[in-house]
């Protein structure tokens, strides 16, 4: 049997498993069928089967290497912009005034949950959250340790966590700092 023969015969019998194994390994539908052809082709192009112990083990490795190689063009290649199909009318989409009055409720519950915080809290929370000053900053300037500044950041966190809850039941507070110094809820 000449490699060609060999070739046939192993995409007639193994496609539709390879097909699988490439939607298993990330390809969609369409791109599976083309990085099997490709394998196919890759494996041709090779030259001498002889040197290959096992056929479909290196199928299935030139298979992840294409898949790695197409996710990496689209990670890396810009997004194809064809500004002929693009119509000079771009239309934004702006809040309707519901949106807004939501967006200004949750807002000034923001501002709210903040304002509820002890002052010391307050000062660390937005210094280390908005400002983004180190830990190390702000215990300096506060005159804090780096232990007392996480304190206060997760005394913010639970604090601001458990108000978003109690105004949206849907979204739970996580238990994670409660339960990771031993409190009870």
């Amino acid at each position: 049997m000449d490699a060609n023969d060999r070739i046939d015969h192993l995409y007639r019998d193994h496609a539709r498993m390879l097909t699988a194994f490439a939607r298993a390994k990330g390809a969609g539908p369409d791109e599976a069928e083309e990085v099997v052809q490709d394998a196919f082709v890759r494996l041709n192009r090779y030259g001498s089967t002889e040197k290959i112990e096992n056929d479909l083990a290196f199928l299935r490795t030139i298979i992840v290497n294409l898949i790695r190689d197409r996710f990496r063009r689209r990670k890396i290649a810009p997004v194809f912009v064809d500004y002929d199909d693009v119509g000079t009318e771009l239309t934004g989409e702006e809040p309707g005034p519901d949106r807004r009055m939501e967006a200004r409720q949750a807002l000034a519950r923001a501002l709210s949950d903040l304002d509820a915080l002890p002052e010391l809290t307050k000062t660390v929370f937005l210094r280390y959250r908005l400002k983004g000053d180190t830990y190390q900053k702000i215990a300096d300037e506060c005159g804090l340790t780096i232990a007392l500044v996480r304190r206060h950041l997760r005394d913010a966190l639970a604090a601001l966590a458990e108000s978003r809850h109690r105004d949206r039941p849907e979204i739970r507070p996580s238990n994670k700092f409660n339960n990771k110094f031993g409190r009870e809820k």
